[in-house]
């Protein structure tokens, strides 16, 4: 009874030390599926937004962030980004959109939730700011 008292905690470690260790797999799997996409372009800062320039809300934590401004740079699509948890304009910005989502992609008057290519193309496309490919 007493040995099985004292195994009892050394189980209970070892399952938190298998969780940890499948959790730390899980994001190095992450980093190598999904490279990271270098420093975001943040409006204002690194560009001036202009009716011509993709203005994406985006959040560190996002992936399909990531996935989006990866995307624009191999593209070579004008753009800029507003952090909406640190940028006083994406929060503001944020706040008026109708779903709290990140990626909100702002291609002049159209506002694309998520990361799409195809839709982005089109609209690009629709625009007059991209050519088809």
């Amino acid at each position: 009874m007493e040995a099985e008292a004292r195994r009892a905690p050394r189980a209970r470690w070892r399952g938190w030390l298998l969780v940890g260790a499948v959790f730390c797999a899980w994001i190095v799997l992450q980093q190598v599926l999904h490279p990271d996409a270098g420093a975001p372009v943040v409006c204002e800062r690194d560009r001036a937004p202009d009716a011509d320039t993709v203005v994406m809300l985006s959040a560190s934590w996002c992936g399909y962030c990531r996935r989006a401004r990866a995307w624009f740079k191999a593209e070579g699509i004008d753009y800029c980004e507003y952090d909406v948890e640190t940028s006083a304009q994406g929060r503001a910005r944020f706040a008026r959109l109708p779903l709290k989502v990140v990626p909100a992609i702002h291609i002049r008057d159209d506002v694309l939730i998520g990361f799409n290519k195809t839709e982005i193309e089109q609209t690009l496309i629709a625009h007059g700011l991209a050519e088809l490919p």
